[in-house]
């Protein structure tokens, strides 16, 4: 072999090498990040949490064990809304072995709770409110700036255990989805879902539901 080709060879193990090494550093400095954030901010090990993580209304919430979250999760427990000078109470609940994706905003005012064992995807949004009222006798006026809009307040979000929630996902107020149902990407929850059933589109609705005789997945006829 001329020392040309062993030159390259050299230069090209040099470079395998390093990225290794880059990838062995990236992936330990992550997970001693995460695990101090959990340690620092809830007291815990068992949480994998990245540290850019935004957290409003800690005392409001109650997360499980074994909770696990992408980049850019967001958390808002809102116990006051200076804008409208409203105040609220309200309860964030997330079961145990609870896992998702990266960019999820979860809001509430009033409550949100998630069962255990449930999947979700990445950039997903669950409200139990909305920024103004538009229906019904007193609706907001555009002429309003919508932040300086009262929040919506006294529905609930429901998410029983073993479901899963697809990407890019948006579960609006008042909404109950039932154990083991599964949500389909880029779906809108409108209203609620039953158990053992799986919905898609915008607004979501149901097109198969699990038959425990046949032990399959049929589709559901409108």
């Amino acid at each position: 072999m001329n020392n040309a080709w062993w030159y390259r060879l050299q230069l090209l193990s040099a470079r395998f090498s390093s990225q290794r090494i880059w990838r062995f550093i990236e992936y330990y400095h992550q997970r001693v990040s995460k695990y101090l954030f959990g340690v620092v901010v809830f007291g815990r090990s068992d949480l994998n949490i990245f540290p850019d993580a935004r957290l409003g209304g800690l005392e409001c919430m109650c997360i499980g064990n074994r909770f696990t979250a992408g980049r850019g999760l967001w958390l808002e427990a809102v116990t006051n809304y200076p804008a409208a000078k409203q105040v609220f109470s309200p309860k964030l609940v997330i079961g145990d072995r609870v896992s998702v994706g990266e960019y999820v905003h979860i809001g509430c005012n009033h409550s949100v709770v998630i069962g255990n064992d449930v999947l979700m995807g990445s950039k997903i949004y669950i409200t139990d409110h909305n920024h103004g009222v538009y229906s019904g006798e007193n609706p907001d006026s555009p002429e309003c700036p919508p932040a300086n809009r009262n929040l919506t307040e006294g529905e609930s979000v429901e998410i029983g255990d073993k479901c899963w929630i697809g990407e890019f996902v948006t579960i609006l107020p008042g909404v109950k989805i039932g154990e083991g149902s599964i949500i389909g990407s880029h779906s809108t929850v409108t209203h609620d879902i039953p158990a053992e059933t799986i919905a898609v589109g915008s607004p979501a609705r149901v097109v198969k539901m699990w038959d425990r005789e046949k032990r399959q997945w049929v589709k559901v006829t409108m």
